[in-house]
């Protein structure tokens, strides 16, 4: 009979204040990037070649040439050697570029020009289950104590809620699949964007006419709204800026309340 893997002694007390797993998205030119790569000590991987202004260090895996086996490679360096490289935080830059690699594995491994050709959403399953590779290669980093930080672009999705009218949605521009996966596996969703006021802008046809104007500030939203998705495991305010420092600092402060 086999050794028990669980027994009194695996019993835990008390809150466990574990590396961060942050998935960041928003609409181009919000500063996902540049939030990513003010974290500690990080290293990215760059599937878009977007790091090119950015003073970090990075993985450039943004060439057609470059298969998911090479990304997944990448997490194998790193987990050999961020002691040596003094790593602190892994970044993806970003995960629908990290898709397409994914799309473009399966095809090569179902000798098919596209994933669709595979049929019956098959293609999709098998997309997913590098997705869960993927993953389990992070969390293997995360147990070694490093921040992980995805960032996404989004989409509008259509929400139909059987306890109200449809609506849109921001979402990760993924398969919906694959968001679904994603939302779970991350402690925060943040969905960044520019701070905006609406304002009475005058009145036509007897009815008010407002129209939006922004600060400048960028934020991001910790809290799941109708007009967007966002968790968070950590009971942080919402919105707050885009800023590594102040969001680790709403962290540290709620995980001692």
């Amino acid at each position: 009979m086999s050794e028990a893997k669980i027994s009194l002694d695996s019993i835990v007390k008390g809150k466990q204040e574990r590396p961060i797993r942050q998935v960041v998205y928003g609409l181009d030119g919000v500063g996902k990037t540049r939030y990513m790569c003010s974290a500690d000590n990080l290293i990215a991987l760059d599937l878009e070649g977007g790091m090119s202004e950015q003073d970090a260090q990075s993985f450039p895996l943004y060439d057609k040439s470059i298969t998911f086996e090479d990304v997944t490679e990448s997490l194998r360096i790193i987990f050999s050697n961020y002691k040596k490289l003094g790593i602190k935080t892994v970044g993806v830059d970003s995960l629908d570029w990290l898709e397409s690699k994914i799309h473009a594995h399966v095809c090569k491994t179902a000798n098919v020009d596209s994933i669709e050709q595979i049929g019956f959403g098959k293609g999709y399953v098998m997309a997913l289950n590098h997705w869960h590779t993927f993953l389990s290669g992070l969390d293997s980093l995360r147990a070694l104590g490093m921040d992980i930080i995805l960032i996404a672009h989004s989409q509008i999705v259509k929400i139909d809620d059987p306890t109200s009218e449809s609506y849109d949605r921001h979402d990760l521009k993924l398969d919906k699949r694959v968001r679904g996966v994603v939302r779970e596996w991350a402690d925060f969703v943040s969905y960044a964007q520019f701070e905006t006021h609406s304002f009475k802008a005058g009145e036509k046809f007897g009815q008010s006419v407002y129209k939006a104007t922004t600060t400048g500030n960028r934020i991001m939203h910790t809290i799941q709204q109708p007009a967007f998705e966002a968790k968070s495991r950590v009971a942080i305010p919402s919105p707050i800026p885009l800023d590594w420092k102040t969001f680790k600092q709403e962290i540290a402060t709620a995980r001692k309340g």
